[in-house]
């Protein structure tokens, strides 16, 4: 079988949809490298892949999380560990041979490597594609990208024409440098859920969300403490963002009360007694099982990461996203325009909302089944579109193995027919 090469960056809203398809293609029999920081060895072993660790602690979890609130601060970083990372990636290709390169939209090494040293590429892509969108950025969000972008525009340029001077101007194939683009190109949606954009061709494939439980850690939970037949909303930042307690409070006042049953996921960078008293109705966790507790509930309210607005929308749950930063508001404004939630906060300063918006909010989905009906459509759409297994499906194909199933198949056939 096949030797596969995957190029990661240090977030598990990006390493978390490559599980299911790691796995897939493990279980297909390929042989699999995974490169990314050494705190992903479990879970990348878990699915049948063995860890490549990234030389030296830069690209680790926590550093990508920092810049990670600032788009021009993170793409700074991005050209940073190119540089760091380019040789080491080069080096790597050619000592392992691999027959297909897989690398994160994110991880502009992968994207330079296979140019620089010709192989089968693919890239993941864990976002919706908004190059080339019309309207998708509203006016109010300029000032704010502008002043954030001005401090690190030295620092963009400077790294680009170093990269250049050192490897030619072919590893930029155009003036934006993300999304990385390969031969071909998974978008974990669904065409449905994507917005309309010229940048797409036929080398994109939209397979859905890649999801799978077993690929997911055991997270323990008080199922017990649920009351049936009563409304629940649950509510999380995701990872990166668990730290903003006062968005927490705003949720325990908003909701103290309520006729429903909240879960809030608060991670570990809040302690619960920095919440104060906290209501009744609400249950507060550090982590919870999110694909099993989504099965169970009416209202998702989410920062609006990929990642979690996939996997709310695959439950047919609607959402309200609460977004913390600029490419969350655009997913945000991408679930309200489908109708299958509503988008609150998304101007600049991102995610400040008061606990009476909210709750009433809560109430209006709650009350409207217009938008868990969109969530239920948009629910078939990423079915439809294959998930983990069409992902597996469009990298085998890539390497031209459909074929050679299909003549093993026959050459077993007519082996049998002549017994």
């Amino acid at each position: 079988m096949a030797k596969l090469m995957l190029l990661g960056v240090p977030a598990y809203g990006h390493v978390n949809p490559t599980l299911p398809v790691v796995a897939e293609l493990a279980r297909r029999g390929h042989q699999i490298l995974y490169c990314n920081a050494p705190s992903f060895d479990q879970v990348i072993s878990r699915s049948g892949a063995a860890l490549v660790a990234y030389p030296d602690a830069s690209a680790s979890e926590a550093e990508f999380a920092k810049r990670a609130i600032n788009l021009a601060g993170v793409s700074v970083y991005l050209l940073q560990e190119t540089l760091r990372l380019l040789p080491f990636t080069l080096d790597l290709i050619r000592r392992e041979q691999p027959d297909l390169v897989l690398f994160d939209s994110l991880a502009l090494w992968g994207m330079q490597a296979t140019r620089l040293h010709p192989v089968a590429s693919v890239a993941s892509i864990t976002t919706l594609v908004q190059e080339g969108v019309p309207g998708i950025v509203h006016w109010p969000d300029y000032p704010h990208l502008i002043r954030q972008a001005l401090p690190h525009l030295p620092a963009l340029q400077r790294l680009r024409k170093q990269l250049v001077k050192a490897y030619g101007a072919r590893i930029f194939p155009r003036q934006a440098i993300f999304p990385c683009t390969g031969d071909t190109n998974l978008v974990y949606t669904s065409r449905e859920f994507q917005p309309a954009t010229p940048f797409i061709d036929d080398t994109f494939h939209f397979v859905g969300p890649s999801i799978l439980e077993a690929s997911r850690a055991e997270t323990e939970f008080p199922w017990e403490a649920l009351t049936p037949g009563r409304k629940k909303i649950y509510i999380s930042l995701g990872t990166v963002y668990t730290g903003n307690t006062r968005f927490y409070r705003s949720v325990i006042d908003g909701l103290a009360g309520h006729p429903a049953q909240v879960i809030l996921s608060i991670g570990h960078q809040t302690a619960l007694q920095d919440l104060g008293n906290v209501p009744d109705n609400v249950i507060v966790r550090p982590h919870v099982p999110q694909l099993k507790l989504l099965q169970h509930v009416d209202v998702f309210v989410t920062h609006g990461g990929m990642n979690s607005v996939n996997e709310g929308l695959n439950y047919g749950v609607p959402l309200i996203v609460v977004p913390q930063q600029l490419e969350q508001a655009l997913n945000g404004r991408q679930v309200a325009r489908q109708g299958a939630g509503i988008v609150l906060a998304d101007t600049p300063p991102y995610g400040q909302i008061d606990a009476g918006a909210l709750r009433r909010t809560v109430d209006r989905v709650l009350a409207d089944s217009g938008y868990r009906i969109n969530a239920e459509r948009l629910s078939r759409s990423f079915h439809d579109a294959g998930g983990y297994q069409r992902a597996a499906d469009v990298i085998t194909s890539r390497l031209g193995l459909d074929q050679e199933y299909h003549d093993e198949s026959e050459a077993c056939v007519r082996r049998l027919g002549a017994g």
